[in-house]
Order: structure tokens, then sequence, then C-alpha cells
């Protein structure tokens, strides 16, 4: 008797465990999916910025894969700055968000630079009293999203910066018609991008040397990926210093001479959306780019005499090499099939209502 009744005394217990353990794990489920959504208003929010002016999704916009469609982002003052807004999708496979810095591998510390950068000027936030005062003031009822994401009311900045990385974490693009294929929907590609893979992963061509990987870059979520090798000259410039002095990517964070022109390798989904191209927006078309690496470097670009193949900067891995028309036709065919529809379409990414 004793023995049954120790047993289901020990059942009951464990049932209790398993409830409030349920309970705790579908209430972080919902202060997770509250925190995202957060995220996404602030991330539209232009009370970030100094007088309204300014939201995230001013330089990253849905349609173009999160990035501007412009040459370089404009500041809140209508500045232009001096690198190309960068396409924001997969960073949670990434560890390293800006051009040229390879100390900045954390998504939420990484939204100070926008924000409280002045070197270049951005969002010009000001002080975390102006913040929390502008969005006070908006229409929308923050007090009620920061306690459900946060189980209180306080909008301080390690908040503020946690939902926006949570829901750009949501930025998710694994649903091209490349992955389609990989997948085994062996129609998803026509013969004419297929042919424009083969060339891709070539030796010949020598395209997956830089990016690789499911995310086409080199920075795949493992903690050597943060090293300097993963950023490169590729041949842009040759000026008479070596490179254009309003920007001389990694080398600014290293010191090193030969780090002058190196910045980090994008990844190639969505590139069919998000022109221009390079760090300083200087290459137009996808045809360009092609062009610049089978010639292996690139002479008088964005109107800078010099030609970038002789950089002695350059990677060993920008060789050059041959194509014909069709082939730099199908290596760009195949190119526009990384993009993802669902990333650009997705109303759960978009503006709130």
């Amino acid at each position: 008797m004793w023995r049954w009744r120790n047993g289901f005394v020990a059942i009951c217990g464990i049932s209790l465990i398993l409830s409030l353990l349920a309970l705790w794990v579908g209430h972080q489920k919902q202060a997770a999916s509250a925190k995202i959504e957060l995220g996404r208003y602030l991330f539209y929010e232009t009370g970030l910025s100094e007088g309204h002016s300014l939201a995230c999704a001013n330089c990253h916009q849905q349609m173009f894969a999160f990035s501007d469609g412009r040459k370089t982002a404009i500041n809140v003052h209508g500045d232009k700055g001096r690198r190309n807004a960068s396409a924001l999708f997969n960073l949670a496979q990434n560890t390293s968000f800006t051009w040229a810095n390879p100390l900045q591998t954390d998504l939420a510390f990484q939204a100070l630079i926008p924000l409280f950068g002045d070197d270049p000027i951005e969002m010009a936030a000001g002080s975390v009293e102006q913040i929390q005062q502008r969005l006070a003031s908006s229409s929308i009822d923050y007090t009620s999203l920061f306690v459900s994401a946060f189980g209180s009311s306080e909008i301080n900045l390690a908040r503020i910066t946690d939902a926006l990385a949570a829901f750009q974490s949501q930025l998710l693009a694994y649903d091209s018609r490349y992955d389609r294929y990989q997948a085994g929907q062996h129609d998803a590609l026509t013969e004419f991008e297929k042919a424009g893979l083969a060339l891709f992963e070539s030796e010949r061509f020598g395209c997956r040397q830089c990016h690789e990987g499911s995310n086409f870059n080199q920075f795949m979520g493992s903690r050597h990926n943060q090293a300097t090798k993963n950023f490169h000259n590729t041949g842009l410039y040759y000026t008479e210093t070596g490179y254009p002095s309003s920007d001389l990517g990694l080398y600014e964070v290293t010191f090193d001479a030969a780090d002058r022109g190196k910045f980090k390798t994008p990844s190639l989904r969505n590139v069919g959306v998000s022109a221009p191209y390079m760090h300083d927006g200087s290459m137009r078309y996808l045809a360009q780019v092609v062009e610049h690496y089978a010639r292996g470097g690139s002479v008088n670009l964005n109107g800078i005499k010099g030609d970038g193949k002789l950089n002695p900067n350059k990677s060993h891995l920008i060789k050059g090499f041959d194509m014909s028309e069709q082939e730099q036709n199908q290596l760009v065919a195949f190119l526009m099939t990384l993009t993802d529809e669902t990333l650009l379409t997705d109303p759960r990414l978009a503006k709130p209502d």
C-alpha cells in the first residue's frame, strides 16, 4: 500500500514538474515572439533617429533584400555615406556584420554603430533619454510592446538592440529556385541556368573560392571565420597612394599596410535584387561584376584613375579567366536564381500596419 501511495505521489510530482516546464517553455516562446515583434516595430521606427527622419528600414528595404538600391547609404541629414548598405538576411550564419571590421561580431552590439556612430553620422539617435521621449510620443503603444517582450515597460538601450537583433535574425533566405533545385526539384532551374551553375562551381571561374557554403560567403558561423584572412582586396582600384584614401577598408582597423582595400566577402544570395555592388556601390550591373573578375581587376573604376589588376595588395584568388559572352550570360542567369522571393514579400517582415 505504501509503495503504491509513494509511487502515486512520485508520478503526481513528475506530472506537476512537466506541466510547469511546459508552461515555462510556452511563456519563453511567447516572450521570444513578442521580442521579435517589438524588433519589427523598432526596425521601422523613425523615432530612433534625430528628428524622426530615418529608420533602419530606410537603408534596409524589404524589396531589395533589405538593402536600399542606392550606391551608398544616405544619413539622417541627407548626406551620402561612403559605403553601400549591406543586404540583411541569414545573419545568424555570419560572424561579422560590417564591410571591413572583423571585430563587429555581435548583431545586437552592431546596432550601436548606425544609432550613435559619428564617423560617419548615420541615424544620430542622441541620448537614450531622447530615444525614450521619441518612443513615448509615438502613436504606437511601445509600453505594451516592451511589457510583452521583457515583462516591464522599461525602455533601455540593451532592450532596443536585443529586440532589433531578434527581428533581424528572422530575415531568412533559403527558399530560392537554387535551393529548390538542390532539394531535388530538377526543373527549378533551366538548362541555361544549370550551365551557369557549372561555371560558378568550376575551377576555371573559381567563384567558390570566396563564395563558399550555403550562404555563398566566407562567414559560416564558426569562430575562426572572424579572421582577417576572409577580407580581400579584389582589385577595384590602384591609385598613386595605393587605394582611395576615402575608404581604406580593413586597414582602418588593423593599420597594416597589406590590408589597404580589403573588404569582407558578401553573400551572393539575393544578388539579383541588391544592386549596386561592391563596398562603395561602384558597379551597377552583375555583368560588370563578372567582367571585373574575368579581367582580374578594374581600370579607372568610378572615375578613379588606375588599374586595380596591378594592385600589390590584390588577393591571389583574383587571377582572371577567359569567358565567352554566352558563358557570362549563363553565369549571370544562375546568380539570378539565388533570389528568395519570400524574403521580399513576407508580410511578417514588412512595416507593421
